[in-house]
C-alpha cells in the first residue's frame, strides 16, 4: 500500500513542478536580467536553507559545482541563468520528494 502512495505522490510532485519550470521558464524570456536575478537568489538561498535543515549538508557540494558550471562557455542557446534556476528547481525538488518519501515509507 505504501508503494502505491509513494508512485502516486511521485507522479503528482513531477505534474507540479514540470508546471512550475514551465511557468518559470517562460517568465525568464519575458524578464529583465534584475528579475532573474532575484529569482536566481532566491532559488539559491531556498535550496541552501532546504537542504540543511533537511540534514543533506551535500547541498553546500552541489551549490558550488552548480556555480562553477556556470563559469564555463556554452556555444548552445542554454543561459547561465536558465541553467541554474532549472537545476536548483530540479535538486529542491528531489530533496523534498526524498523527504515525503521518507514520511510515507514509514
Amino acid at each position: 500500500m505504501n508503494l502505491f502512495w509513494l508512485v502516486l505522490s511521485y507522479l503528482i510532485v513531477e505534474s507540479i513542478i514540470n508546471g512550475v519550470f514551465h511557468i518559470v521558464s517562460r517568465k525568464l524570456k519575458s524578464d529583465e536580467k534584475r528579475g532573474r536575478s532575484i529569482l536566481k537568489g532566491v532559488l539559491e538561498r531556498l535550496f541552501l536553507v532546504v537542504g540543511l535543515v533537511l540534514g543533506y549538508p551535500q547541498v553546500i557540494i552541489a551549490f558550488g559545482a552548480l556555480k562553477i558550471g556556470t563559469r564555463f562557455q556554452r556555444s548552445s542557446n542554454v543561459s547561465n541563468d536558465y541553467f541554474l534556476i532549472g537545476n536548483f528547481i530540479s535538486l529542491l525538488t528531489a530533496i523534498l520528494y526524498s523527504q515525503l518519501a521518507i514520511f510515507l515509507m514509514n
